[in-house]
């Protein structure tokens, strides 16, 4: 019975033993042999893998049905639940840009480069910097902001004046600059007038002017008050300058004084309002009576009273006109054919009479010599002189 459960132990500890690990030994520790009792190298799992049995009976050649549509295949390394994100779409500016051949359309979209590119082709701007703050405060009208949610930036939002029937594809921006902003701008522009502040008043009609172009009209009718809108500021501009660069020049001489009467004489041929036709009047005919210029002076008088003056400026009138009338004579011969019609050189401010050569500035209208083409208009300050350029376009209807 010793002998018997000595083996029994022996036998376990054999077993214990070889349940050990062989990591501390190290892989020589491990011999595999062959069906020979040879060694082999990479095992036996190696020598099987490489035999092909016949006992699995797999078909891959099935023939599946050929509209089986079983959707587009993962590209993610064959992970699920990816995200692809949707594809860039055109913003809302660029959308407004491809609508519209307005300038201010542009603008309003920050298409700067393009907005200049429309001006130039259609009132021929060739100087952006006297419209830099016009441009700016047109575009900070093109947008609204919005917060969304805390700490987030915020949004923007473009508000359509076709917004009532306009989709992701066809709309155009709200102008906030209308016809009726600028004729209340002009009334301003008429007080400073009245007031003698002129250097105010044209600063204030060129920016009129300027604004024409950035507006969008409805109808024919809106396109025509536009246009005249237009031509006032042109003969205030070119009126007032004159009128100052009249006061500056010197009048020591005889000649000099006779320089002053022609440039107040061209000043009463601009188309003014009637309270400042009758200013002008008053000056040239002040001036023309102190050069014993009778007959132009008797001239002066009738059209004044033909505006209706206040009565104390009507009787000093009639008593200038009747001591004209006794003597109708001009002592000085003066460069002014009052009955000839003529328009005035906004650059050398001389009258350009009918027939003779003459170039304009494609948005003011504003004459010119031809010595001055191609140079910037002395009224706008941004357009070329006697360029061809399609025209001024403010309304859609224009394209049509």
């Amino acid at each position: 019975m010793a002998a018997r459960g000595q083996g029994g132990t022996l036998a376990a500890t054999t077993e214990s033993l070889d349940d050990g690990g062989v990591d501390g030994w190290g892989e020589d520790a491990e011999l595999v042999l062959d069906d020979d009792y040879g060694p082999t190298e990479g095992g036996l799992d190696e020598e099987i893998g490489r035999e092909e049995g016949g006992g699995w009976d797999v078909e891959e050649d099935l023939e599946l049905p050929a509209d089986l549509d079983i959707g587009p295949l993962p590209t993610g390394g064959g992970e699920e639940g990816f995200f692809v994100p949707p594809t860039k779409g055109t913003s809302q500016s660029q959308v407004w840009c491809n609508n519209s051949q307005l300038a201010v359309d542009h603008i309003l979209a920050g298409s700067f480069e393009t907005a200049m590119r429309l001006l130039h082709d259609q009132v021929g701007v060739v100087n952006l910097p006297p419209y830099k703050n016009l441009f700016m405060q047109t575009y900070a009208r093109g947008r609204t902001s919005y917060v969304g949610l805390p700490s987030l930036p915020p949004l923007f939002g473009y508000p359509q004046r076709n917004w009532k029937d306009a989709g992701a594809r066809n709309g155009v921006p709200i102008v906030g600059l209308k016809l009726s902003t600028l004729v209340q701008q002009l009334q301003i522009a008429y007080q400073l007038t009245t007031g003698g502040k002129f250097n105010e008043a044209i600063e204030r009609f060129r920016n009129i002017l300027l604004s024409v172009p950035l507006l969008v009209v409805d109808n024919k009718q809106e396109i025509a008050e536009a246009q005249q809108l237009i031509e006032i500021c042109r003969e205030y501009i070119v009126g007032l300058s004159m009128e100052m660069t009249r006061k500056e020049l010197p009048k020591d001489t005889f000649e000099e004084q006779k320089r002053s009467c022609e440039m107040a004489a061209y000043f009463s041929h601009c188309n003014l309002q009637p309270v400042h036709m009758i200013l002008t009047l008053r000056t040239a005919l002040n001036l023309f009576f102190k050069i014993k210029n009778y007959r132009m002076a008797a001239s002066f008088a009738r059209r004044l009273l033909e505006l209706g003056p206040k009565p104390d400026v009507a009787q000093q009138t009639r008593r200038i006109l009747a001591a004209c009338e006794k003597n109708p004579v001009d002592q000085h011969e003066i460069k002014y054919d009052q009955h000839n019609p003529f328009d005035i050189c906004a650059a050398t401010f001389v009258p350009i009479y009918r027939g003779k050569p003459v170039v304009k500035c494609p948005l003011s209208g504003a004459c010119y010599l031809p010595e001055f083409k191609g140079e910037v208009c002395r009224v706008t300050k941004v357009t070329e002189i006697g360029k061809d350029c399609i025209g001024l376009r403010i309304s859609p209807i224009q394209f049509r």
